[in-house]
Parts: C-alpha cells; structure tokens; sequence
C-alpha cells in the first residue's frame, strides 16, 4: 500500500516540472496560522509552483506542489495535547490578471497524517491518516510574497470511525526562495 501511495504522488511531481528543472527544488516557504473552536495550529512548508498552466476565462489556470509540517494544540480531558501533522497537497490556482501574480483563489485535497491519533474534549478520529481540502483566496506580489485566508477541512474520508471534521481557518503568509 505505501508504494502505491507514493507512485500517485511522485507521479504528478516528476510530470510537472519544466525539463532539466528539479521537481524537489521549492520556490516559497510558508508559515500559517489555523484556529478552529478547541485546537490552534500552526505549520511550516515549501510549495513549488506547477510549470503548467492553461487560459480559463479573464485569468490563468495553474498549481503547486505542498509539503507541510504542522503542530497542533487542542484541548483534551487532561487539558491540552499536541499534535503533529505531515501532509503533501496538490492545489489548482487560478489567477485573475492571466499571470503568476496579483489575486489568486486556489482549491486543493491532500493526504496528511497526524500522531498521535487527533483528539479534543469533544472528538476523536479514528485514524492518523487523513484528507486535507482546502479553499483559498489571496495576493501574490510580483517580487513572489504571498498573503491568503484559507478554510481547511480534514476528515479521514470514512475510512474509520469517528469521522468527525477537523475545520481550521488559516492565515498564511508565503515568502520566495
């Protein structure tokens, strides 16, 4: 099973790079701040834009590349616990100007796993591995400095129970390498 895993999400990697270009080399570092009712987060990452890109409408159509680390606080019977959070993701973006800068809005689902099994006072989940999707908006200046809201669901899809959601509103700020 993890080898499956890992072919689907090298493959999109090695597919997306520009030729002779290194499909591991980032180009942003992040640092994000997620809130939900019990449990604070927050987590570190490097994203890599996607070489490919497509018109769609008045703006352009591209991606990137997520990997992140995250540490998560919540609010246990024994008062509070930490978490940490792996997770890859890949987001489609689309930009309003037709290039790489300026106002964005992005969607993206990822896999992500978090040890120990996460819980609060009022929630358990009933496996480590889960599904991240995310919804965003946000600016890119045209020197490559990042600012975005988003809103981020995790849940292990019903693959065990509980499944109850984890939901995090998240400010982030992203910084070119």
């Amino acid at each position: 099973m993890r080898h499956i895993l890992a072919g689907l999400l090298l493959c999109p990697v090695a597919g997306l790079a520009a030729p002779g270009d290194s499909p591991w080399a980032p180009d942003h570092a992040f640092v994000q701040y997620g809130r939900q009712t019990d449990t604070q987060a927050v987590t570190l990452g490097l994203t890599r834009d996607w070489s490919w890109s497509r018109p769609l409408g008045s703006g352009l159509l591209s991606g990137y590349h997520e990997l992140a680390l995250g540490r998560w606080r919540s609010d246990v019977p024994e008062g509070h616990e930490n978490f940490t959070q792996f997770g890859y993701t890949p987001a489609l973006r689309w930009w309003s100007g037709g290039a790489p800068a300026g106002f964005f809005v992005e969607a993206g689902i990822g896999l992500n796993y978090v040890t120990p099994r996460f819980r609060t006072v009022d929630k358990r989940v009933g496996s480590n591995l889960t599904f991240g999707d995310h919804l965003g908006a946000g600016w890119r200046s045209t020197g490559g400095m990042e600012v975005s809201l988003r809103f981020q669901h995790f849940s292990n899809g019903g693959l065990n129970e509980p499944n109850p959601a984890v939901d995090f509103w998240q400010l982030r700020l992203g910084i070119p390498l």
